[in-house]
């Protein structure tokens, strides 16, 4: 008989409300985890907790305020009495050339994509510690291995995220504190769609997007097999990988690429 891992545990997710978010939640409940869903958007919680088999833990935070991931937690450690998983899913892009980026635009990325991770990390590891280990799950992006134009500040919270965590993985092993990292191509989502309509970079839409379910799956792949790095698609993962092997390469592949994924916008 196939051992369910994932029941009953506690699973925060941040950034519950958006596309992959809700996959992950919704992955999670069938599996009969205990959930503590956060985002600043109140009344998509609302709309995704109606969907759920079991009643979740809601929590409006916003993770750019310490004091607000403070109260996530301890919210979730007064309904449940520990954390099992932490899924550090919230994430925004502007974009844009990083000439003309607005610097609210800029710290707006860095605390949300960054910070909101760190902080959220930061206050989770004494729960788990107390209760003898967990799994702390982040979605980065492959523009977290290649660079993604348009996206220059994106790119950077997503490269340091990757930093972050593997060396958290190491630091944190001792305390059986498992740290996984996801890196997605791009996935259908509104934040995609946006992208689409807003200047989002051509080479985001090199490669048909994969459904947010699909990451979701990543994500419990990552916890239950405790991975250090899963690429949604694997094969994009690797490619990513090889060419960031040859950085003076990027200059000159990037925009026959750039002019590929263009038009695959424009049909997008």
């Amino acid at each position: 008989m196939k051992v369910n891992k994932l029941k009953d545990k506690v699973a925060i997710v941040t950034g519950a409300a958006g596309g992959i978010g809700s996959e992950i939640a919704s992955l999670f409940d069938k599996d009969g985890a205990l959930l503590v869903l956060a985002d600043i958007n109140s009344d998509g919680l609302a709309r995704l907790a109606s969907k759920l088999s079991r009643e979740p833990l809601l929590v409006q935070c916003d993770i750019t305020k310490k004091e607000s991931i403070k109260n996530l937690m301890e919210s979730a450690v007064t309904k449940f009495g520990r954390v099992d998983i932490l899924v550090n899913n919230a994430g925004i892009i502007t974009p844009g050339l990083f000439e003309d980026s607005k610097y609210e635009d800029i710290e707006r990325q860095v605390d949300i994509n960054l910070m909101g991770a760190i902080y959220c990390t930061r206050e989770v590891i004494p729960l788990m510690k107390a209760s003898g280990g967990g799994n702390i799950v982040t979605i980065s992006s492959l523009a977290g291995i290649a660079p993604e134009t348009y996206s220059a500040i994106y790119t950077a919270t997503k490269y340091a995220l990757r930093g972050f965590d593997l060396t958290l993985r190491v630091e944190l092993k001792k305390h059986n504190i498992y740290v996984s990292t996801i890196f997605p191509d791009s996935v259908d989502t509104p934040m995609l769609k946006y992208e689409a309509s807003h200047g989002g970079s051509p080479l985001t839409f090199l490669n048909l997007p994969v459904s947010p379910a699909v990451v979701a799956k990543a994500v419990r792949r990552a916890v239950i097999k405790r991975k250090v790095e899963l690429y949604v698609p694997y094969s994009q993962g690797i490619a990513s990988k090889i060419i960031i092997c040859f950085p003076w390469v990027i200059p000159f592949l990037w925009p026959i690429l750039e002019k590929k994924g263009a038009k695959k916008k424009e049909q997008f």
